[in-house]
């Protein structure tokens, strides 16, 4: 479509001439995406013309190929065309964006599309929903990776390829503990947390190191929860050489032979005594946490041995 001039018929199909229509028409209240979505497609591809934005449907699939949102994509029209949109119509040019992705390249997978089943899982998780939460949120992590580039060597650096309204930084660590949450329902959960943990740290290696510390722990405790206690020993163990300052470490692997629900360890107060002292040899940081644990614990062994 070429450039629309005062004199040419409005492209909004009314028969009047354009200066005589849209051009004076002045949005008096917001766009909304309900309202875009009511409108056809040749509706908002011709009112994206009569902004200065001219597309055809050929056009927009190959450029929704170069972009991850759909917002990114409409900042591209601001920047190379001449968008003489106005007031409440400076939005109707990124919600065109979204509503033609969803039409005609639904099979590609945009940042919104992302948003909105990030934001769908939360609720889901939020209702007690943590498996079918879970399930939704790891087809995001699937369509993620696709974005991720050896360049990348922490979450942050990836933060570059979503532009949703959620924050890769913390749904990544929500995804890692809502996995061991719809465990306790499912079990198999406990794998996909074993695995998505090994591909985060394998992606993002520089990821700060208490997050990385965290991904660690949830695979080692995963283990205990499947059954897989000689698993879980050897990934705490490799936990400790890495961590061996962290209380956390220490006190997350004595947990599993007595107080953390679900683990499939059998009861060894012995065992998990043993494993507080060795934070205790080494001088941890919050060395007072490991003395309150050595407390619990004895007098957790002091009442069933009273009974």
């Amino acid at each position: 479509m070429g450039k629309i001039g005062r004199n040419d018929p409005c492209p909004c199909g009314s028969g009047k001439k354009y200066k005589k229509c849209c051009l004076l028409v002045e949005r008096r209240k917001p766009w909304s995406l309900e309202e875009v979505r009511s409108l056809s497609t040749k509706e908002i591809i011709s009112r994206l013309g009569t902004m200065g934005i001219h597309i055809t449907e050929e056009n927009f699939l190959r450029e929704v190929e170069n972009f991850y949102s759909a917002y990114d994509l409409s900042e591209k029209w601001w920047k190379t065309s001449h968008v003489t949109a106005r007031g409440f119509d400076r939005d109707f040019p990124w919600m065109a964006a979204v509503v033609l992705w969803e039409r005609l390249a639904p099979h590609i997978i945009n940042s919104e599309k992302l948003n909105d089943m990030m934001q769908e899982g939360y609720r889901l998780c939020s209702e007690g929903k943590e498996d079918e939460g879970c399930r939704i949120w790891l087809e995001v992590w699937e369509h993620l990776k696709k974005r991720f580039t050896p360049e990348m060597k922490s979450i942050s650096d990836a933060e570059k390829v979503f532009s949703g309204l959620q924050s890769l930084f913390n749904w990544c660590q929500d995804l890692e503990m809502e996995l061991g949450n719809a465990g306790l329902k499912e079990p198999s959960f406990y794998e996909k947390r074993i695995e998505y943990c090994r591909e985060f740290c394998r992606l993002f290696p520089e990821t700060d190191r208490l997050i990385i510390e965290n991904m660690k722990r949830a695979e080692a405790e995963s283990y205990f929860m499947l059954g897989m206690v000689e698993e879980g020993d050897r990934a705490f163990r490799d936990l400790v050489e890495e961590f061996p300052d962290s209380a956390w470490v220490y006190i997350g692997w004595g947990d599993m032979y007595w107080l953390y629900a679900g683990s499939k360890a059998p009861c060894d107060y012995d065992r998990a005594e043993n494993i507080y002292r060795m934070a205790l040899e080494r001088n941890v940081d919050g060395r007072e946490d490991v003395l309150e644990r050595l407390q619990m614990l004895e007098e957790e062994r002091t009442n069933e041995t009273a009974v």
